[in-house]
């Protein structure tokens, strides 16, 4: 083989690394997003099952309601979920004084939470009272929407994921 078959093959070989150095540059940030995405719905999944689990858990420990209903059925809403972040009494009463989160003869139930869950869709932790499913996405740009009637929590940053 000659000197010119050998650059030329060399050159060659070397054109075909740069072409593909140059696709694989391009289409790496397209996966790379999908993998962003893809964590961030499972991110949201996870805490919308965390949440569920945990309202359910208090339900189960204050005569079958859910947080922010009393027992007689008014509603007294509370965006910083307190109910859930602190230690209850029976009647869903939150420990406001002392040592919020340990518990006592009169505080006996939770803390459920250590704090709302952020959702990884619009970076936000607050809570926004629905009055039904169909009023989801509640405008404000809450990160959850909850009604408290029932105890049932969806996300709150699209109507796509209000479905979930």
């Amino acid at each position: 083989m000659s000197y010119s078959a050998k650059t030329s093959s060399l050159i060659g070989t070397l054109i075909a690394v740069i072409a593909i150095a140059v696709t694989a540059a391009l289409v790496a940030p397209e996966f790379s997003e999908a993998g962003i995405a893809e964590n961030c719905m499972d991110k949201l999944c996870s805490n919308l099952q965390m949440l569920r689990a945990q309202i359910e858990l208090y339900k189960v420990q204050h005569h079958d309601c859910p947080p922010m209903r009393a027992f007689d059925g008014t509603i007294a809403f509370d965006a910083e979920f307190q109910q859930m972040i602190l230690c209850t009494d029976a009647d869903g009463n939150p420990r406001l004084r002392g040592p919020r989160e340990k518990r006592n003869a009169l505080y006996a139930f939770g803390p459920y939470l250590q704090s709302v869950p952020e959702n990884p869709f619009n970076n936000s932790r607050t809570i926004v009272r629905a009055h039904s499913r169909s009023d989801i996405p509640v405008p404000g740009g809450a990160g959850w929407a909850y009604i408290p009637e029932t105890g049932e929590i969806y996300a709150n940053d699209s109507a796509f994921h209000g479905r979930l």
